[in-house]
């Protein structure tokens, strides 16, 4: 039997580049008895857009999200989980301003764009990035298996506009996971959304810091992979890794959680969940 509830807000990152960081992580709510509802018509929460420029093209889209996340709720309100820190800093952060300037900019009366503005503090008060949320509502004992270490990378946005944020690496402690983090871990992986398109090489050039800071990492620690809960920055690091032809694994930190639990948390099975680019 089910005890808690939540819906799953997939991001178009998971969906479409890193699917099985969401299987993963509906399997790990599943476990501790947490219904994982999917409201099918969700779509980009409109960081990209917003990131852009486009804040009328992002407002267009928060809209649809906080009608989309609002409908079937029967008078409950369950949480939402997010699979990227970067979005959910999206909805919790910027929703509110965004819709209300972009309903007066439209010509809308005060009172619609408050309401607007209601509406998305609301929304972004039942929204959780998936660790932080698992961290508060779904303890685990400590482990006491033999401590497994990895690269740990918390992204700008978790790190800056999501308060707690630096907990949830401790959970995964909880399943023999040492989180560790690099040198200069507050330095930007050079992602930030549209800045990779548009700032290739000062955008590159910030990967391959990074990148150097986890080798120094990996050389004094042995850590086995690096792992993040923002899936823009695992994407662009994963793919600088890729470019330079590494076989170092990168994968979500719902996909390691998942293999504690089936006490599959091994070099091997870690080795295969982050080489497979998350297909």
């Amino acid at each position: 039997m089910f005890v808690k509830r939540v819906q799953l807000f997939v991001t178009c990152l998971a969906d479409l580049m890193h699917p099985k960081a969401a299987i993963a992580a509906v399997h790990v709510l599943e476990r501790r008895k947490v219904s994982v509802e999917f409201p099918e018509n969700q779509t980009c929460c409109g960081q990209f857009s917003y990131n852009a420029g486009y804040h009328h093209e992002a407002a267009i889209l928060a809209r649809h999200f906080l009608t989309v996340f609002e409908a079937g709720t029967h008078g409950e309100s369950p949480d939402i989980v997010s699979l990227s820190g970067s979005c959910a800093a999206m909805v919790i952060q910027t929703y509110p301003q965004l819709l209300y300037e972009d309903a007066l900019a439209q010509g809308e009366s005060e009172d619609v764009a408050e309401h607007w503005k209601q509406r998305a503090v609301q929304l972004g008060e039942r929204l959780h990035e998936w660790s932080m949320w698992l961290n508060q509502h779904c303890p685990s004992a400590p482990a006491t298996t033999p401590t497994i270490p990895v690269a740990y990378h918390l992204g700008c946005h978790m790190r800056r506009l999501l308060p707690g944020a630096q907990d949830a690496a401790q959970m995964l402690g909880h399943y023999g996971i040492e989180a560790l983090e690099p040198d200069d871990a507050e330095q930007c992986c050079g992602f930030g959304g549209t800045y990779s398109v548009t700032e290739p090489v000062i955008s590159t050039t910030l990967a391959d810091e990074k990148w150097q800071h986890i080798d120094q990492l990996r050389e004094s620690t042995g850590a086995l992979c690096l792992t993040s809960a923002d899936l823009g920055c695992l994407l662009h690091l994963k793919g600088r890794l890729i470019r330079q032809g590494s076989q170092f694994p990168a994968c979500h930190v719902a996909e390691l959680v998942d293999l504690a639990d089936q006490k599959r948390l091994s070099v091997e099975q870690i080795q295969a969940a982050g080489l497979k680019g998350g297909q």
